[in-house]
């Protein structure tokens, strides 16, 4: 017990705060979603600021012998989650510096809860043993569910995913006339999915490298026939579609779950909202709906399931703004994205997430 009092349980780097025992990263206090195995790797990484860690000791530390994964796999899936959650790039790295063939190495300063930097962080009392639990019981889980729904997957018949499976986020269909739901409605339900520790979004990283290995541009309309592709190509298990439709006064929002190899229909959802101002309200709802119907457990959805407007903003315009600086800052255009950060956070004082 002595031991646990004196290590760090709050290590901050840049505008993040990690707890380690809570398993949680904050963002100005805003609590960001991030798996349990990124977490894991984040953790081995802030015990060594500034060192060279191996992906074969990534691999003791997260991935024991026993557990029978694909390593590699999972450690590139493992670092582009954790990147796209510190809003980190590979080729521009704030935090997390790739060493070819070698591993990473976390570049940025870390303090610890007293202030003071740290250049061993002092966790692996703690991180170390809650992962190997949880790595064994997740493949235990994965290999099971694999060898009972396998031919089911096959059959055509499935309507459930397992939390391996990968999904690949499009556009919404905007036939409104309104231009304040393009791309908005995408950036609202991204938060939404990411929000599950059971659902895995395909990073925005992965789906660009996607793109530029297809030949179009990273900019590209992610319509059905483009998200299908993707999600061929990066071994992905579904991709989601929506559309927002003005019915009379009301919106009608759908969200439909498509199998990337076969193409059937694994889940629809669909809400209305009275008014513009009651959209993200039923984005909120038909995001819900789709995470239970693609085998979300009740228990987890009641948990990690923040209302929408909690976890970003109330308003369209701000949340517009907010998914606009995106498309500059992914080409590293920061001049670009920074005025669209501020419209926001002008917009709405309160947008934790654009500040």
């Amino acid at each position: 017990m002595g031991r646990e009092a004196r290590s760090p349980a709050i290590l901050r780097f840049g505008t993040f705060e990690v707890d380690v025992r809570a398993g949680e990263v904050r963002r100005q206090g805003v609590r960001i979603k991030l798996q349990e195995q990124p977490f894991h790797v984040l953790t081995v990484l802030l015990q060594r600021p500034g060192e060279a860690v191996t992906r074969e000791e990534l691999r003791n530390e997260n991935w024991p012998a026993d557990t029978f994964v694909d390593f590699d796999n999972s450690l590139n899936t493992a670092i582009n989650k954790l990147r796209e959650a510190l809003g980190d790039s590979a080729d521009n790295p704030r935090f997390i510096e790739t060493l070819p063939r070698r591993g990473y190495r976390f570049i940025a300063p870390v303090i610890g809860v007293d202030g003071t930097a740290r250049g061993t962080v002092g966790v692996s009392a703690v991180a170390p043993t809650r992962s190997r639990k949880i790595v064994v019981s997740a493949a235990v889980v994965v290999l099971t569910a694999r060898m009972a729904g396998g031919l089911i997957w096959r059959a055509r018949q499935a309507r459930r995913l397992t939390e391996k499976d990968t999904i690949v986020l499009g556009d919404f269909v905007n036939s409104t006339g309104d231009a304040v739901f393009d791309g908005t409605l995408r950036e609202g339900l991204s938060v939404e999915l990411e929000q599950s520790p059971f659902l895995s979004l395909l990073s925005e990283e992965g789906i660009h490298h996607t793109l530029r290995m297809m030949g179009q541009p990273t900019n590209v309309r992610l319509g059905p026939e483009v998200v299908r592709e993707v999600c061929q190509r990066t071994s992905s298990a579904a991709a989601l579609d929506g559309s927002i439709a003005l019915i009379g006064t009301r919106y009608n929002l759908i969200l439909k779950a498509v199998h990337c190899a076969s193409g059937d229909l694994l889940a629809s959802s669909q809400a209305q909202a009275n008014d513009k101002s009651h959209v993200l309200d039923a984005l909120g709802k038909v995001a819900s709906e789709m995470r239970s119907k693609l085998g979300e457990s009740l228990s987890s959805l009641q948990k990690y399931n923040t209302p929408l407007e909690q976890a970003t903003t109330p308003s369209l315009e701000a949340l517009q703004a907010y998914s606009l600086g995106f498309k500059p800052l992914w080409a590293n255009d920061y001049a670009a994205a920074l005025p669209l950060f501020q419209r926001a956070t002008e917009l709405d004082p309160n947008f934790a997430m654009a500040y």
